[in-house]
């Protein structure tokens, strides 16, 4: 049987950076979103609502899809998804088809009982701050 996380917390060290995830946003994520989520608001599936109606460049990325995003970075990193114990964050900037998103983390500090604390966040490839002030807090086996 194939061990879940093969991190160890003694392996983990303030200041270190998780492997970040990249994602290049495009409608059909909006639309199977939307049917996950139930959130079928325009904005997020009728282009021609969110270009003509709502003013916008076009859909935009639900924000809780950019953070289940940023939840999926932190469980690759950590292996488990039973191991993610808070994931939050601020939603700041809009995602449009074609939009490259890098999700970022960086470990904050080493709690006590196994537990790390890290930084987390997105932006987009030219720097824009999509999701800020981000917080996980994991639990990492000995």
């Amino acid at each position: 049987m194939m061990e879940l996380c093969s991190l160890k917390y003694d392996q983990v060290e303030v200041g270190q950076e998780i492997p970040s995830l990249e994602h290049v946003f495009d409608r059909m994520d909006a639309i199977v979103y939307a049917g996950a989520s139930g959130d079928f608001n325009p904005i997020h599936v009728n282009p021609y609502f969110a270009k003509e109606v709502a003013m916008l460049p076009d859909v935009i990325a639900h924000g809780l899809f950019n953070m289940a995003l940023l939840g999926k970075m932190v469980m690759d990193w950590i292996g488990d998804p039973g191991y993610l114990k808070k994931l939050s964050c601020q939603f700041r900037g809009m995602v449009i088809p074609g939009d490259k998103v890098i999700f970022r983390g960086r470990v904050r500090e080493k709690l006590p009982e196994n537990l790390v604390a890290l930084d987390v966040w997105a932006e987009k490839e030219d720097g824009t701050v999509v999701l800020k002030d981000g917080e996980a807090v994991v639990y990492v086996p000995s």
